[in-house]
């Protein structure tokens, strides 16, 4: 028996967005998007790759660890940004464990939360790097190396 036997025995359609409360969501799309396109979210995007153009110029552009700006809060290397949002996110589980939800809620919910930021620019910057565009300028900047 296949799984979509089973789902078409319970009545559960492919490819349709269940909104029913006994019912759980089959299908959500929203992981493929960039971040600026996800429902709740602002429409302007959170980071970006800050002086590509200069930096292939200089020769110093390294494809697989671009300089991240996370517009309002600074620029990182992607994996620095990385390692501080693992270490942010991990410093929130150890004040929940401890028993401080109020700090933990503050820095994880409040309205411009900087680990919200941070982890919102690192998808933007990663969706980026998928581009045809960022692809072809990686390919010529190997390429005049």
């Amino acid at each position: 028996m296949k799984l979509t036997d089973i789902l078409k025995d319970s009545g559960i359609e492919l490819g349709k967005v269940y909104t029913d409360k006994d019912k759980p969501p089959f299908q959500v799309n929203e992981y493929g998007y960039k971040t600026s396109e996800l429902v709740g979210t602002k429409k302007k995007p959170f980071g970006s790759i800050y002086n590509m153009k200069e930096e292939m110029k200089e020769g110093k552009f390294d494809p697989k660890n671009p300089n991240v700006n996370v517009h309002g809060l600074g620029t990182w290397h992607l994996k620095d940004l990385e390692k501080t949002i693992a270490r942010q996110l991990q410093e929130c589980a150890s004040k929940a464990k401890i028993g401080n939800p109020e700090w933990v809620a503050a820095q994880l919910y409040m309205k411009h939360s900087p680990v919200e930021s941070k982890i919102k620019a690192a998808n933007d910057v990663y969706k980026q790097m998928e581009t045809p565009q960022y692809k072809r300028a990686v390919t010529m900047y190997k390429r005049k190396k």
